[in-house]
């Protein structure tokens, strides 16, 4: 009988042990991205057999436009030490302990939708609950720090877009700016909030100017009435420094937004300054429920080639009653058929085939903007003289064949001829520069044959930019016999090669 009393003791005590495990293990397996896991249900879970340790909750509501982090305080003589935190996929590095303050991280909160939450802290003499309250704020359908308001890039990801330099990064942490009065300017940025980004007054404007890169906000999906707002300045030439909305899954760019309200026919007067943000708004409803996300695009290096920007608000349940209305000047292909081999390659016909852009940006101050010409059978940047700028973009091409190209470059050999005058080629749909390239074995106006290797991009479609963005001695490009299918792989070697510089 005593010994029948021992195994039914000893089978109730492993019953509760299991209940305990089955608790934890079903708070671990709770999903970060589903919003009615509820706190209450995790109390409900706990075993009456357990008595939970005590913690004093410190902040416990995180808000998404807020970004703050929690904390909680406790006794170690009443709790003893801690082991870690358990549940809805936190990992040791989304906290921290320090002293007697338990801190739950911003960039772990961010993760999980409105609702109420607990987390088990486990310590040497138990467990004890710590609740997580995340205010509605239509955080799936907006970006993390829309308007930089952490005083970083928090929720941003950044990436060099030349030669992999990051001295030259145009998007970082320190041009996180305070909403003040802008470097050098009489008045402030206008943003919202107390940061913007604006120009490091570390760098001088012409430093600041040469940067480049690239920088990507988080997913969100597009909900509300379908319509963003953002604020913008500075971006003088819109080919080169813009805002893209992509969609998430196959990265095609559906809209570009330049800095439309630029003034280039004020940008030799000493009182202007474009960094001033200006308010746009878009209609994305044809998108809805798609998940997308928002990247900066800086890709020039002269004057105003940068961009300031704020406030990039992505849910409004109706259309936003301000804001002048952004244009979408992202590249169109009426006709997508793409043979093998790029449309009067040799300029032949001129410039048939081939679309000047016509955006404000390329204009000089006094409103010309006459730039390219077929002179002597090859395209020149010069039709002004060395002064002129600008941009002129192929139809569209198949890579078949070997996939391998050529095309022969003169001139472009200016005193930032890399940055400033280049060869780009770029794919159908996401717009993506797959290489850039330029004329490194420069001999005046000799012409030199470079060959590029799409093989990896076999039936894909591609275009070709040319971009003229200086104005100095040499600054000039010529081009000539673009060659966009070999059939069989033509002899070259690796000093022949188009050398890429984007990475």
């Amino acid at each position: 009988m005593k010994l029948l009393k021992s195994r039914y003791s000893l089978l109730i005590a492993l019953l509760v042990i299991m209940t305990g495990c089955n608790s934890s293990l079903i708070e671990e397996s709770s999903s970060s991205l589903v919003s009615n896991s509820d706190f209450s249900s995790s109390v409900t879970s706990i075993t009456s057999e357990e008595q939970l340790l005590s913690i004093t909750p410190i902040v416990t509501e995180f808000d998404f436009d807020l970004l703050n982090d929690l904390s909680y305080e406790y006794d170690q003589s009443q709790i003893g030490s801690i082991s870690h935190i358990e549940g809805h996929n936190i990992a040791a590095g989304d906290y921290e302990i320090i002293g007697t303050t338990i801190t739950i991280n911003r960039h772990y909160l961010v993760t999980l939708l409105p609702g109420n939450y607990g987390l088990s802290l486990y310590t040497t003499l138990g467990r004890a609950l710590l609740p997580i309250n995340v205010i509605d704020r239509h955080n799936n359908h907006r970006i993390i720090n829309r308007g930089f308001e952490t005083g970083d890039l928090f929720g941003w990801t950044v990436r060099t877009i030349f030669k992999g330099e990051t001295t030259v990064q145009a998007f970082r942490d320190s041009s996180v700016a305070s909403n003040e009065t802008i470097p050098s300017a009489p008045f402030p940025y206008d943003g919202e909030g107390d940061y913007v980004l604006g120009r490091s007054t570390a760098v001088s404007k012409a430093a600041f100017e040469e940067r480049l890169g690239q920088m990507r906000s988080s997913t969100f999906t597009l909900g509300g009435s379908g319509y963003i707002s953002f604020l913008l300045g500075a971006g003088k030439t819109s080919d080169l420094s813009y805002v893209s909305i992509r969609r998430a899954s196959d990265d095609v760019e559906l809209k570009r937004f330049g800095n439309q309200s630029f003034d280039v026919s004020q940008v030799l007067e000493p009182e202007y300054f474009g960094e001033n943000l200006v308010k746009y708004q878009a209609d994305l409803s044809e998108y809805l429920g798609s998940a997308l996300y928002i990247e900066l695009n800086d890709y020039g290096s002269r004057d105003w080639d940068f961009l300031t920007a704020d406030a990039f608000e992505t849910y409004y349940e109706a259309a936003p009653e301000d804001g002048i209305l952004a244009v979408d000047v992202k590249p169109i292909y009426l006709v997508d058929y793409a043979p093998n081999q790029v449309a009067n390659g040799d300029f032949s016909a001129n410039l048939s085939s081939w679309t000047v852009s016509n955006l404000p940006g390329w204009r000089k101050p006094d409103g010309s903007s006459d730039t390219f010409t077929v002179t002597s059978g090859s395209l020149r940047s010069n039709a002004t003289g060395d002064s002129a700028r600008g941009l002129i973009r192929s139809s569209l091409f198949r890579v078949d064949g070997s996939g391998i190209l050529s095309i022969e470059i003169g001139a472009a050999q200016g005193s930032r001829y890399d940055k400033d005058t280049f060869v780009s080629i770029k794919h159908f749909g996401t717009n993506r520069e797959v290489i850039r390239f330029a004329n490194n074995r420069s001999s005046g106006t000799t012409m030199i044959q470079y060959f590029i290797d799409l093989s990896d991009y076999q039936g894909q479609k591609f275009y070709v930019e040319i971009v003229d963005n200086a104005t100095g001695s040499w600054d000039t490009i010529f081009i000539d016999n673009i060659v966009t299918y070999y059939a069989n792989r033509p002899s070259f070697t690796y000093a022949t090669m188009a050398i890429n510089l984007n990475y």
